[in-house]
């Protein structure tokens, strides 16, 4: 019944984004008798073999699905980013810490939840737990606010996603429709406004053009994997037209149940089971040279078991039934223009609705949550010289809407109350080159934002921010790189931070603890100032292989940092808890990354130190992840198509918290891996990965995520496709 209703709502969506097109597969259709070259605003650096076919006469397919270049030629090559510079740029050019997940590093992850590819990222942590639904991320010690909000912005195909819950997750997304992920470390504030004062991730998903070879007309892919450790089994089915060369059309099914979470311990992890169904559709026009539109709907839907509680009942703890429904529907035009250097514009235009209902099982008590996100992003990359400088100067405007609010057993919840918030922000950045060696880039943004609380109680809020950054990038070989950047960044207040109110939790009796809101918050800052080396060799060991180095430092400086002050007083009786201000905070740690790659060979090392304190109180900042040192190291036999290797995390005690209680011991967990993908003969399209996580199954915690995590567990995924 439920897939039944899944599958109406993504045929549904379909149609609609089928029905806005047929003016422009018109034109497209016109356009037929003249190939048109289509465009990407993201390149994918290293694309896997499967879903998407090699072009056999530009490269050779490598272990596991693997796409290699030929031996001549460096296979480790600098992949392209847009996070840090909204138009593409090879990513150590850019004077920013950024990583690149290409699709190849996800197949081979075969990962459960899009937490899971992020963990193994230096200075990234997932807070909250295994469970997808109640994960959030933690980019250099900032991470979730406790108030349903982040201090990491996340975009998906460009579209915002501003949901989250208290004590909640925000990442509804399944990894399966997505081909690459950035990330984005320290502040973004200056191209993405509010809320990037940690970072930016950048989620991508696939279209037809990584299912169809050359100039095939039609593909699917089908797919099946099973992990142990949660009794997860999963199908997803994917298939890709391309009618003529102007339209392109990817629709994408996928389905997990898993039962509840087994730990290193031998216990089960209760209320961690899930079913997930997931759906893609994408219509690809390619209406002229230069141009493309890309119109997509991604639904999400997550059935769970819950374990509620009922502050106004005396922290009563009942069963309940969890259910998430997500939709995004995007439509992103980009326009490199084949005449002008001058035209590089891309617009889009999205809109995010989550709803997240909780039912009690056996006790009448029955929760729902809002969110819709509605948003536009429009922006043009001028490329010109002037004298002995080249400029790409980039302008644009964004526009989002957040309305939201919750219900309790259908009456207004206080601690979820109705509001709106309207953000407007203009920003410029400009990649200025000096002699092919010296990059500076400077930039800034200016928001205006509203806040409009329902009901009357409290008068609307409205503000102003600018969000200045400068960069510098020299690379005075071919081989090195050297940069250093200041930004400033904001985070204005969430709705519930400054309207929350009712009861927060029962002490006993006649007592209750309650939230008492103050609409006079400050929005959140930053200072940040962060410098760093890359080197990037190749041929070292053997020819077209490549090392790569990156290390860096950073300094944060944070005001008004918004925390939850909790008052138990039985003297005077004064039970209360107010978001608050905390005025100054620090953080400050570094980054080093490693990595190897060769016709037979790889390896990849990431550690990340950071240190974080509340100047104002003299005590450790609590989001502060522990130190960490992630490993890969693998090996190829390209004449067989397979790739096999090891990882292991050793992450150190974390016990610099300012509550005891939040402190994890250290722990060392290794994994294997391995990976089949034939690239010709009769069992070409075929895919098979399997690995074990966690190999000798230990019992350990990671810092943030207040449980025990996941024991012992043995994966695999078959997957098949084809083209023709």
């Amino acid at each position: 019944m439920l897939r039944d209703r899944l599958l109406s709502a993504v045929i549904t969506s379909t149609l609609a984004c089928s029905a806005a097109a047929i003016p422009l597969l018109a034109v497209a259709q016109e356009a037929s008798q003249s190939p048109a070259t289509s465009t990407s605003t993201v390149a994918d650096p290293v694309q896997a073999t499967p879903p998407k076919a090699a072009d056999k006469k530009a490269e050779t397919t490598g272990p596991g699905g693997q796409a290699q270049q030929q031996p001549a030629q460096s296979i480790m090559l600098d992949p392209l980013t847009v996070t840090a510079t909204k138009a593409p740029a090879p990513r150590d050019s850019v004077p920013a810490s950024i990583d690149v997940i290409t699709q190849d590093q996800i197949d081979r992850k075969q990962p459960l939840t899009v937490g899971d590819i992020l963990d193994d990222l230096p200075g990234v942590e997932m807070e909250g737990g295994p469970k997808g639904s109640q994960s959030q991320p933690n980019i250099r010690g900032f991470g979730g606010t406790g108030w349903g909000t982040n201090r990491v912005v996340t975009t998906l195909d460009g579209a915002r996603q501003d949901v989250g819950a208290a004590h909640g997750g925000s990442m509804f997304f399944d990894p399966e429709l997505l081909k690459q992920v950035e990330v984005l470390k320290g502040t973004g504030s200056t191209l993405y406004g509010s809320g990037a004062i940690g970072g930016v991730i950048a989620l991508t998903t696939k279209d037809a053009s990584d299912f169809l070879e050359g100039d095939d007309k039609y593909g699917f892919w089908v797919k099946s994997g099973y992990h142990t450790v949660n009794k997860e089994p999963m199908a997803s089915g994917t298939f890709a037209l391309r009618p003529i060369d102007q339209v392109d059309f990817l629709g994408n099914f996928t389905w997990r149940d898993s039962g509840n979470y087994k730990t290193g311990a031998g216990d089960r992890l209760n209320d961690t089971a899930v079913e997930v169904m997931s759906g893609l559709m994408k219509l690809g026009i390619t209406p002229g040279e230069g141009q493309r539109l890309e119109l997509s709907g991604i639904i999400f839907h997550d059935n769970e078991d819950a374990l509620d509680t009922d502050v106004g009942n005396l922290n009563t703890e009942y069963k309940a039934d969890h259910e998430i429904k997500k939709t995004t529907a995007s439509a992103h035009y980009t326009f490199n223009s084949p005449d002008s250097d001058l035209v590089n514009f891309s617009a889009t235009a999205y809109r995010d609705d989550t709803d997240v209902d909780s039912n009690g099982r056996s006790y009448d008590r029955d929760t729902s949550a809002d969110l819709t996100t509605t948003g536009l992003d429009i922006f043009n990359t001028f490329k010109f010289d002037t004298s002995i400088l080249k400029h790409a100067l980039t302008i644009g405007t964004e526009y989002y809407h957040d309305a939201g609010g919750g219900r309790v057993n259908g009456d207004k919840e206080p601690q979820n109350p109705d509001a709106t918030q309207d953000v407007v922000g203009l920003y410029a950045q400009d990649a200025i080159k000096l002699f092919d060696q010296l990059t500076l880039t400077p930039g800034l943004r200016w928001d205006y934002y509203a806040t409009n609380p329902e009901g009357g109680d409290f008068s609307d809020r409205k503000d102003n921010r600018f969000s200045p950054k400068i960069g510098i990038n020299w690379q005075p070989v071919e081989w090195a790189s050297v940069y250093g950047s200041y930004s400033q960044g904001y985070r204005a207040p969430s709705v519930r931070e400054l309207y929350i109110s009712g009861i927060h939790f029962a002490l006993g009796g006649p007592f209750n603890n309650t939230f008492v809101p103050n609409p006079d918050l400050k929005p959140e800052s930053t200072k940040t100032w962060e410098g760093g080396l890359r080197f990037n060799f190749e041929d070292v060991l053997m020819k077209g292989d490549g090392l790569r180095f990156r290390g860096n430092y950073f300094d944060t400086r944070a005001k008004n940092f918004i925390d939850g002050d909790v008052v138990i007083d039985f003297a005077n009786n004064v039970f209360t808890t107010t978001p608050v201000n905390v005025p100054r905070a620090h953080i400050r740690g570094s980054e080093i990354e490693l990595s190897y790659d060769s016709e037979y060979a790889f390896f990849s090392g990431g550690y990340s130190r950071i240190r974080g304190d509340n100047l104002t109180d003299d005590e450790p900042l609590t989001s502060i992840p522990a130190d960490k040192l992630v490993v890969t190291l693998g090996a190829k036999i390209p004449t067989l198509d397979i790739a096999f290797g090891v990882t292991d995390e050793y992450a150190w005690s974390q016990d610099r918290v300012a509550d005891a209680d939040l402190a994890v011991g250290n722990y060392n967990v290794v994994g294997l891996f391995a990976g089949w993908a034939p690239s010709d003969g009769p069992l070409k399209g075929f895919r098979v990965n399997a690995g074990i996580d966690n190999l000798f199954d230990k019992n350990y915690e990671r810092f943030l995520a207040e449980e025990k995590a996941p024991g012992r567990d043995y994966y695999f995924a078959v997957s098949y496709g084809q083209s023709f």
